[in-house]
């Protein structure tokens, strides 16, 4: 049961936290002296089990251009014919840097560690430090975002899982009003499943209502590709930034 619930969390997109809803990261910072906070909640159905997560992210910005954070997420898993299984997963420690940007565009590196800390008997941590990194692209025109990511992570394990796994994933917001954007977010990654190749990929649509500048309210909805995906999640969050 422990793999199953390993596994069924490795299907979950493995790029470090995006602007919720999304998976797809852009490359905004805080700006020196600045802090963010944002708390979202995801209810997915994957391959054989259930999931619901919580998400805490908090962060500041040291440079205009760098970030560094923290997220602690809280998980319940339930494999099918099953009983739940809820704790503290394991903590992730982030930095943004956006090295390179243009009048219209910007580049940027996520670098992160995954510490193991939670308990990898009862299926909710990995038991061994991963760590990787995405690359961060964003365009803008007008009232459209376009956003790319591409990143690795090393997912170092003791349950027979692939160690080495890719992941890509592309974007675009459009704003509607001031307040309200549109998203679309698609995506794949390298399957952490060494009996299957074929690689979970999943698309989400959301929108982000935004009161105040410094206040968000998010919801999305993400449905697996193909049989080796998640079936469909729903998530919801808020954001705030001082």
């Amino acid at each position: 049961m422990k793999k199953l619930l390993i596994l069924a969390a490795a299907l979950t997109p493995l790029a470090a936290n995006a602007m919720n809803p999304l998976v797809t990261d852009d490359t905004g910072t805080q700006d020196t002296g600045n802090w963010q906070l944002e708390l979202s909640s995801e209810w997915t159905s994957l391959v054989n089990a259930r999931q619901q997560q919580w998400n805490s992210t908090l962060t500041y910005g040291v440079l205009p251009n760098l970030d560094i954070a923290v997220q602690a997420p809280y998980q319940r898993n339930r494999p099918d014919g099953a009983s739940w299984t809820n704790g503290f997963g394991d903590p992730q420690l982030q930095a943004k840097w956006r090295f390179l940007e243009g009048e219209n565009w910007s580049l940027g590196l996520k670098p992160f560690v995954t510490l193991p800390t939670a308990s990898h008997d009862r299926g909710l941590g990995n038991g061994r430090v991963t760590s990787g990194a995405n690359l961060l692209m964003q365009y803008d025109l007008d009232r459209w975002t376009f956003l790319g990511n591409l990143g690795y992570t090393w997912n170092d394990n003791r349950d027979g899982n692939r160690k080495s796994l890719w992941n890509a994933s592309a974007a675009v917001l459009f704003n509607v009003t001031d307040k309200l954007r549109l998203a679309l977010d698609i995506g794949n990654q390298t399957n952490a499943d060494t009996s299957s190749t074929t690689r979970p990929a999943y698309a989400l649509v959301g929108a982000i209502y935004s009161p105040t500048k410094d206040l968000d309210i998010d919801a999305g909805y993400k449905r697996g590709l193909n049989p080796v995906s998640i079936g469909h999640s729903v998530q919801a969050g808020v954001t705030i930034r001082w």
